[in-house]
């Protein structure tokens, strides 16, 4: 399964059009994530994509929101990253995913692209899709794997 995941495109779905034509070149997805602040810029693009998950960051004017999905028995936490305060360290994030039995945790806000894994939770952000930043998910077999373009 793979998982496509956008964050940060603000209001540029012009840009995030290109990024989305980008994304496509590298196979099929099964699922969209937008980790907000922009998540509205997806709208024209819904009817042609997979199923789209979708979290309002701290721009978008609606209140953050954790979603944590199930991905062929993986669970997935993901958020825009304000709320675990993201910017200053990823311990609040990371401890939310433990509790949340997830083995991967999706975060954006602060622009820059970033995988790790860390106390079996593998840390993503896709950057910004204004800077033409995305970001994809494979789960198999139960495995997370990351990969940032």
């Amino acid at each position: 399964m793979r998982i496509l995941v956008l964050s940060d495109s603000h209001g540029y779905a012009a840009k995030l059009g290109t990024v989305l034509m980008k994304a496509e070149s590298t196979g099929k997805f099964d699922y969209v994530v937008h980790l907000g602040d922009g998540y509205r810029d997806m709208k024209p693009y819904e009817a042609s994509l997979p199923p789209l998950y979708a979290t309002p960051g701290n721009c978008d004017w609606d209140k953050g929101t954790v979603f944590t999905p199930d991905f062929d028995g993986v669970t997935v936490l993901m958020t825009h990253g304000h709320a675990f305060n993201v910017k200053s360290g990823l311990y609040e994030l990371k401890a939310a995913a433990i509790r949340a039995e997830a083995k991967a945790a999706l975060f954006g806000h602060t622009h820059r692209p970033f995988l790790r894994e860390e106390d079996g939770v593998l840390l993503l952000n896709p950057g910004s899709a204004m800077d033409g930043h995305f970001a994809v998910l494979t789960i198999e077999k139960g495995a997370v794997r990351g990969e940032l373009f």
